[in-house]
């Protein structure tokens, strides 16, 4: 059984089935839905009755999510006390299968190969907080350890972060609105003027407009449901137990539309742009790079879906915008929610 039928859960079934060692039987997802499957495999509970004691304990449990020793431990705790016992942790072996731009990670090639562009992104973080955040994330994918990672303590992300941005969050781009958690955390700490949420998700999407509903902190909110990119076309969806990793997938159920941001959102000067797009975001910057090299948004870009997009986003973003200075936050115990931040700061140093 595979613990998690999110992005990681879907990437162990390659290297399940070629270990030679378990039939997968289903997916285990605390938020699985009724008669939901995954990858053709289905989706339970892992409380559903039809998941017999027998079955609890002779099957091996795959748990396919990021987390801290703590975590885990939390979790196999909770798993044993509804009759499971056998587990392994998919994250040594997901590591050796990270891909950036179809190389391995194991292949400690890529990383000579990128060696230069690695240290050219480095140098690029403004502040000493910055350069300990990601040294640390790619030291963490380069010894396949997850618990090495510095955190930023104390902060909220994108909204609480110590960095100097210049537009205030007056006009706030949410890509990868989910179902409004973002905007919950943006109307507790700021007064936005304009509110642009992108969702392809239709649950997801329905329950980002009652929670629009629900705040009164947002002067004027706009709502897309679709997904941003570097095309304007439909493309298949695959939608995940929960929704919080649903992303484009040629094998997907359900069709969107995505766009450019540049064909969408013009005239704007104060815009803030969030990227979470479950390993898009460098097609989603593409379709945004007139925005981006015009007008020099604030920017709040994940960069944790790939391992190259640690060192290749603020790159490209440099090139686009050398006046930008880039900040690096890491919000949990390992190396998922880690965000680039980018701001221009004028040469007196005002914000």
């Amino acid at each position: 059984m595979i613990y998690g039928a999110g992005n990681m859960g879907r990437n162990c079934i390659d290297f399940i089935n070629s270990s030679g060692k378990y039939n997968i039987n289903c997916f285990l997802d605390r938020n699985a839905r009724q008669n939901q499957k995954c990858m053709d495999y289905p989706v339970y509970r892992p409380d559903d009755e039809r998941l017999s004691v027998d079955l609890r304990k002779s099957a091996t449990v795959v748990l396919a999510l990021f987390m801290d020793n703590k975590g885990y431990n939390d979790l196999q705790d909770n798993l044993r006390s509804l009759g499971y016992s056998n587990f392994v942790n998919a994250t040594f072996q997901l590591g050796l299968n990270l891909k950036f731009e179809g190389s391995a990670l194991a292949n400690r090639g890529v990383f000579a190969k990128e060696a230069s562009e690695i240290e050219k992104a480095f140098n690029l973080m403004t502040d000493e907080h910055s350069q300990q955040v990601f040294f640390s994330i790619f030291y963490a994918h380069a010894k396949i350890n997850y618990n090495l990672p510095t955190q930023s303590p104390g902060m909220t992300q994108y909204f609480d972060v110590n960095v100097p941005f210049r537009n205030k969050y007056n006009s706030f781009v949410d890509c990868g609105a989910y179902t409004g958690d973002t905007l919950i955390d943006l109307a507790k700490h700021h007064k936005v003027e304009n509110y642009f949420g992108f969702e392809p998700d239709v649950g997801n999407f329905e329950k980002l407009s009652q929670q629009t509903d629900a705040l009164n902190s947002v002067n004027r909110a706009v709502l897309f449901p679709m997904g941003v990119s570097d095309e304007n076309k439909f493309l298949r969806f695959c939608r995940t137990a929960g929704g919080a990793s649903s992303r484009i997938d040629e094998t997907g159920d359900d069709i969107i539309q995505i766009s450019r941001l540049d064909d969408l959102l013009k005239g704007y000067g104060d815009l803030m742009i969030k990227m979470d797009v479950e390993g898009a975001e460098i097609a989603a910057l593409n379709g945004a790079k007139k925005i981006i090299t015009d007008t020099k948004p604030d920017l709040a870009i994940c960069i944790y879906h790939k391992v190259s997009d640690l060192w290749q986003i603020p790159l490209i973003l440099k090139e686009w915008v050398p006046q930008y200075s880039f900040y690096m936050r890491n919000h949990c115990p390992n190396t998922m929610e880690t965000v680039l931040y980018a701001t221009v700061i004028s040469e007196r140093g005002e914000q």
